[in-house]
């Protein structure tokens, strides 16, 4: 169980990356100013699927002071939270209502954006009924709901026997990103 999730941990992250190579819609998203690839990517560390495991946690003097303020101005009653260092500045991970969640500021700690990692069952039941109703014969085994900017992303994970498929929706708008076969 432990190696598929990290299995699936590895392909979330390729659709991110190619969720970034591509864009919304027609365009790239560095020119709509959505996020910058290296800070998302440096949030998400691609050579360790579990995250920020074996970094030190910064302690909170060491984190800009902006970032703080604007982490629990956002996120309150939040104090599990953990901070690292990442390439471009900050990133706080923590938990809340059973859905693991990354949010990353910037080294002048403004917001980059947010992601969160839920279940199927935690899935809006619009995104949900869109996804099911072409993937109607395959599981959901993870979402990630990314926030930035003024958009919504959503990248769904989904296997049967045979393949593993990444959807992305974001507008309304669904894309198969990426088709394995097992």
């Amino acid at each position: 169980m432990k190696k598929s999730i990290l299995t699936l941990a590895f392909y979330g992250i390729c659709c991110l990356t190619v969720m970034l190579n591509r864009g919304f819609a027609q365009a790239n998203i560095k020119e709509q100013g959505l996020a910058d690839p290296k800070i998302l990517l440096g949030a998400i560390k691609l050579d360790d699927p579990s995250g920020n495991k074996g970094i030190s946690p910064l302690s909170l003097t060491e984190v800009n002071t902006k970032a703080l303020r604007e982490f629990r101005k956002e996120f309150k009653g939040v104090s599990n939270e953990e901070w690292f260092p990442i390439s471009m500045g900050y990133s706080a991970e923590f938990t809340s209502e059973s859905i693991r969640n990354t949010v990353v500021y910037d080294k002048k700690g403004n917001w980059k954006f947010t992601i969160s990692h839920y279940s199927e069952y935690k899935l809006p039941a619009e995104i949900r009924a869109t996804v099911k109703s072409t993937y109607y014969d395959y599981s959901i085994t993870l979402v990630e709901e990314i926030h930035v900017q003024d958009k919504i992303i959503y990248l769904v994970h989904m296997q049967n026997e045979n393949t593993w498929k990444n959807v992305r929706i974001c507008d309304g708008d669904m894309e198969l990103i990426e088709d394995f076969n097992k």
